[in-house]
């Protein structure tokens, strides 16, 4: 699971505009203050037109409520304009036709500026709810890409509807055997699943369609249930709990439900598309090193085994009449050859278990310079005479990686190198980084490689063909360098060089840096 922090923090959807009982106490209160105003500005103030304050009154309630709590607040408010201030007062008999018109005006005007005003805070709200749910959206869009792991992607997206919704959120998946629902991820709390939503979960993920509080389907159930469908896979539902409540979660809230599922479930199979393909690569690569080691079988045991059986057979017959330099001569090409063959053995082993499975990339963190330095210090045991020119980054680069088999893979190409290198020619080996990538660079000066024959030097048979295993090989091969470095991600690739020789890449991906304890 990666832990990263979103810069933007979501916001909830703004609240509702309501009209029941407590919108009309509201109007009721507001236009209560309205008259007291109104009076004391009559008696204190000689204000002329108090309709002014009505009107007032008419837009405080129109902008929080519903258009008919307004219209209700405008007739509340005529009505004791016409009774209160309207002569005569205390009745509501008008003798003047100035006073009619006035009245009547201020009614019209009380009806058409709570219209309008609604209108304008319904148009505010629906703006405000739009940004909400573009930055609800952009903000899971952000945290889905930088995970990918299914657990991750199911925290995420709970986490963040249940902050904007305002609601009780939980990502539910059937599992186990017999299948049974579970709550994968939940947020702010873990909700109990009660026999009725466990019903609504069935509904809905058996119909791909909406089910539970507020719809035909398990409607007694606390949760409205949402379905995460790909055209390939069911990955369970997505539910909205609310105890106080049966209906259904308003538009907004449904809305913005479906497109948080729509993310989800897009976000839920690329990851599973992702990985399948990655296993299939890594099978692939593992099937590719194995019939790689098995090839290698009949020429690398073979070689060192008579090289042995000679040196054995001549201390055998002549050993009385052999001087002591050839006799240590043959007992030390017989403990160099044992070597080789222990080496052999080994990857022998490991390619048992990789048919069975058992070899598994063992990945931690290292430094690629320890890496290479350790590479050359195995290469130096075996050629002393062979000097390596290292260019390596002055900063730590990290890699997440199996440190044994990336060494053994930059030791296959240092020891090739120094197979083809002429007498007294250096090796370079220089490290550098490119974009996300680390290069390994491995340079030698021998005859090089043709330019068409680059991509075939991997292929494990023409690498017998050209003798890259010479009598004092590793038994590996460049092919067999290739399954180990693809087994990471990464890639061995044949390049030229300016000044003759050949050019052995290895690059591999570099990680996210690990996060540090404090």
């Amino acid at each position: 699971m990666s832990a990263h922090a979103s810069d933007a923090v979501t916001e909830p959807l703004p609240s509702r505009r309501h009209s029941g009982f407590g919108a009309y106490v509201y109007a009721t209160l507001a236009t209560a203050l309205a008259f007291v105003l109104a009076f004391l500005a009559d008696h204190y103030l000689s204000v002329a037109n108090l309709a002014l304050i009505f009107l007032t009154a008419v837009l405080a309630v129109a902008v929080r409520t519903r258009m008919r709590v307004a219209a209700y607040t405008a007739v509340l408010c005529f009505l004791g304009y016409n009774f209160f201030f309207t002569p005569p007062r205390y009745t509501f008999t008008i003798d003047s036709a100035d006073d009619v018109l006035t009245v009547g005006l201020f009614l019209v005007v009380a009806l058409v500026c709570s219209r309008l005003a609604t209108q304008l805070a319904d148009k505010v709200a629906s703006l405000r709810a739009a940004q909400v749910r573009a930055g609800a959206l952009l903000e899971l869009g952000q945290q889905l890409k930088a995970d990918s792991d299914e657990t991750s992607l199911h925290r995420v997206t709970v986490e963040i509807a249940a902050r904007t919704l305002q609601t009780t959120t939980a990502l539910l998946v059937r599992d186990g055997e017999p299948p049974t629902w579970r709550v994968a991820a939940s947020a702010p709390q873990m909700p109990t699943l009660s026999p009725e939503d466990l019903a609504a979960a069935d509904f809905c993920d058996r119909l791909a369609a909406p089910a539970g509080r507020g719809t035909r389907r398990a409607s007694r159930a606390r949760g409205w249930m949402i379905p995460l469908h790909a055209e390939t896979r069911r990955h369970g539902v997505l539910a909205l709990f609310d105890a106080e409540s049966r209906d259904l979660p308003d538009n907004e809230q449904r809305h913005l439900a479906e497109a948080f599922v729509r993310t989800i479930t897009q976000a839920l199979e690329h990851a599973r598309l992702t990985e399948a393909l990655e296993k299939a690569r890594v099978e692939g690569e593992t099937e590719r090193l194995r019939n790689a080691l098995l090839s290698s079988v009949s020429h690398d045991l073979r070689s060192p085994l008579v090289s042995m059986i000679g040196a054995a057979d001549t201390l055998s017959n002549y050993d009385r009449d052999l001087p002591e330099p050839e006799r240590r001569q043959l007992l030390e090409a017989i403990i160099e050859e044992g070597k080789r063959l222990d080496r052999y053995i080994q990857n022998l082993l490991d390619m048992a278990r990789l048919g069975h499975g058992e070899l598994k990339l063992h990945r931690d963190w290292v430094d690629a310079a320890e890496i290479a330095v350790a590479a050359v210090a195995r290469l130096h045991r075996l050629h002393p005479e062979q000097t390596v020119e290292s260019r390596l980054p002055r900063d730590t680069v990290l890699l997440y990686v199996h440190p044994a088999l990336v060494e053994q893979a930059v030791f296959n190409i240092l020891e090739n190198a120094a197979h083809v290198s002429p007498p007294h020619k250096p090796i370079d080996m220089n490290i550098t980084l490119h974009d996300d990538w680390l290069h390994i660079d491995i340079i030698d000066r021998g005859p090089g490689i043709p330019d068409a024959e680059r991509e075939r030097i991997f292929d494990t048979f023409y690498s017998v063909a050209r003798g890259d295993r010479q009598a004092r090989g590793t038994g590996l091969g460049l092919s067999i360098c290739r399954g180990l470095i693809g087994a990471h991600g990464g890639r061995v690739e044949a390049l030229s060089t300016p000044y003759g020789g050949s050019m052995l890449r290895i690059s591999l991906p570099l990680p996210d840096r690990p996060e540090m304890d404090a």
